[in-house]
């Protein structure tokens, strides 16, 4: 019985620590040209950039919150004011939805490209 629970709690603990890597990639959507890159080590979400090779522009995400399968950032775009909290949700390996607040209330999925 010990050995179990020993195991059961480094698989825990295991899947945890891990479960931010599991948003490292580049994800993008057929709503949009901007293409959303998230660095993440095995333990946190570590960067988060939107870039759009058809307007030329690079836009950087700051990170405000991480848990387990989710995390949420704060994007402000210096160009028109634009400026909204987005909620990042890990529904599986290859698919994020993303919860927009603030200057735009909206949902949308993205879908793992590399």
């Amino acid at each position: 019985m010990k050995k179990l629970f020993i195991t059961l709690s480094l698989l825990f603990t295991f899947s945890i620590l891990t479960a931010q890597e599991g948003f490292n990639g580049i994800w993008g959507s057929d709503d949009t040209s901007y293409m959303t890159t998230i660095i993440a080590s095995e333990y946190k979400v570590l960067n988060v950039f939107n870039t759009s090779f058809v307007e030329h522009r690079v836009i950087t995400e700051d990170i405000i919150s991480r848990d387990k399968n989710k995390f949420t950032t704060e994007l402000n775009n210096e160009q028109n004011g634009y400026s909204v909290i987005i909620e990042y949700i890990l529904k599986d390996k290859d698919t994020l939805i993303l919860k927009y607040s603030k200057d735009l209330e909206a949902e949308y999925t993205l879908t793992r490209l590399y």
